[in-house]
């Protein structure tokens, strides 16, 4: 498992709803971006920045909740990534008994930053899924990363320049997200 840290939050320019978080591994360069909502966006700033409400948001209730029932959040666990949704775990332990709960990793995030518990990612899922810092301040992803007409678009340009064999493993990618059914014969 690699230890990672809140890079930074960005919001989409055309899309003020639209957020991503930046996590940086702990002790390296390589770093993932996580899809958040509005909510899950300012509930992670929240914490980073020490905001305090009048009232307990919900990600602040958890906190104590937890610690009103002898539960502790060891750590979180990014685990998997499925559909292009990172999917995690918040690992507990209450009386010597551990527990794992499935979480979204933006819930899950918001959780560790006010318990104080690391986040972690599995070391083959962080390799498949890390950005690339490149020159000119660039930034590769990885193909599964990408949405759909990023990915077509880089492939009308593969084809272009004549470099078939990344065009084929973009076309793969785009086909594996189409779940179509088997063609039915005619029966006429």
């Amino acid at each position: 498992m690699v230890e990672l840290v809140v890079d930074e939050i960005m919001s989409k320019a055309s899309d003020h709803r639209a957020h991503v978080m930046m996590l940086r591994e702990k002790d390296g360069l390589r770093r993932i971006i996580v899809a958040l909502g509005l909510i899950e966006a300012q509930a992670i700033v929240f914490a980073l920045r020490g905001v305090e409400t009048e009232r307990p948001l919900t990600h602040d209730l958890f906190a104590p909740l937890l610690g009103a029932f002898g539960i502790k959040v060891e750590y979180v666990l990014i685990d998997n990534i499925c559909d292009g949704t990172f999917h995690s775990r918040l690992h507990c332990v209450q009386n010597g008994e551990e527990k794992d709960v499935d979480a979204r990793t933006s819930d899950a995030v918001a959780i560790a930053l006010r318990t104080g518990a690391p986040v972690y990612i599995e070391e083959e899922l962080l390799n498949r899924m890390c950005i690339h810092s490149e020159f000119n301040g660039a930034i590769s992803i990885p193909i599964t990363a990408a949405d759909e007409s990023t990915l077509r678009m880089a492939m009308e340009n593969a084809v272009k320049e004549e470099n078939y064999e990344l065009a084929m493993k973009l076309k793969e990618e785009i086909d594996s997200r189409h779940h179509s059914l088997p063609e039915q014969e005619d029966t006429k």
